[in-house]
């Protein structure tokens, strides 16, 4: 073996030595040691610590009310009474004084198996002094209902005064059968026939006698809602005369409401009522009224 052999194997074996025996200094070495673990923190010293996604929250449904007994709550009943009350005065004072006062109520109830309704007006007009009219109408009907059917059967009661008829007092009594062609929950038309009798009750004023009168019933009523805030309704009775063929009666109204305050339920209501007699003794046989009242529904 050459002197330069030896020479360049004795460099070798001092240097691998002195590196083993070099003290660890931090910063003097390239990378990072073998045994450190291979995460982002020590790959990345100096790189900002970003936060972490917060988890998303899971909104577990409440449990369930139970009865005492086991049992589900039952849901909570329907409305069964609706209504309201009408209000409508105008006049004036000066060359010449006028009162118009309209007052009405209507009530219904409505289950599976029943529908009731009742409505009462009254109107009161006077011109100077004097009394120009006079009226008051009741009508009151009770329906019994059949699931699933659009027939039911219905009776009915009304209470008629107009201190300017022959007759004071019109109280008559009917019964009959009732069909709803449409009900949704915009529009509903329902019509009705029967028949009853009438008792005319005269006023002193005349020689009239008080008698029965049996009569026929056709009727109908119609009611539409445009939009949550505007709807139409129409109902009419035609009693035409079973003991006097050519003879009848009909008593109609129309209005249009538009709700002006929802959260007191506060309806305008914009109508016409007409009471039309073949036979009206010494009255005109037509009787027209058109109004602007302030309902109130509950």
């Amino acid at each position: 073996m050459s002197v330069r052999c030896v020479v360049l194997l004795a460099g070798v074996m001092l240097t691998g030595r002195a590196a083993a025996q070099a003290p660890s200094v931090p910063g003097t070495t390239f990378g990072s040691q073998a045994s450190q673990p291979f995460t982002e923190k020590v790959m990345f010293p100096n790189s900002p610590t970003l936060p972490k996604a917060n988890k998303p929250v899971v909104v577990e449904d409440p449990p369930p009310i139970v009865i005492p007994d086991g049992s589900m709550p039952a849901p909570p009943p329907q409305r069964i009474w609706t209504g309201g009350f009408e209000f409508g005065i105008n006049g004036s004072q000066g060359n010449t004084d006028v009162l118009n006062l309209r007052l009405g109520a209507s009530a219904d109830r409505k289950t599976e198996r029943n529908f009731y309704h009742s409505d009462v007006l009254y109107t009161l007009s006077k011109q100077d002094g004097k009394t120009r009219s006079n009226q008051a109408l009741w009508n009151v009907r009770d329906e019994i209902l059949f699931p699933n059917s659009p027939w039911s059967v219905f009776a009915a009661f009304q209470l008629e005064y107009d201190e300017f008829r022959d007759y004071d007092l019109r109280a008559g009594v009917y019964s009959g059968l009732s069909y709803s062609w449409l009900t949704s929950d915009r529009t509903a038309f329902k019509t009705r026939a029967g028949a009853g009798a009438v008792r005319e009750i005269a006023t002193s004023k005349t020689d009239t006698q008080d008698r029965w009168v049996p009569e026929a019933l056709f009727g109908f009523d119609f009611n539409h809602r445009f939009t949550d805030r505007q709807s139409f309704m129409m109902n009419a009775d035609m009693y035409p005369s079973l003991s006097n063929i050519g003879q009848y009666r009909v008593r109609a109204r129309a209005a249009y409401e538009i709700v002006i305050d929802p959260e007191h339920c506060v309806v305008l209501r914009l109508g016409v009522q007409n009471r039309y007699d073949t036979n009206p003794g010494n009255a005109k046989r037509n009787d027209l009224n058109y109004f602007a009242t302030l309902l109130f529904k509950f």
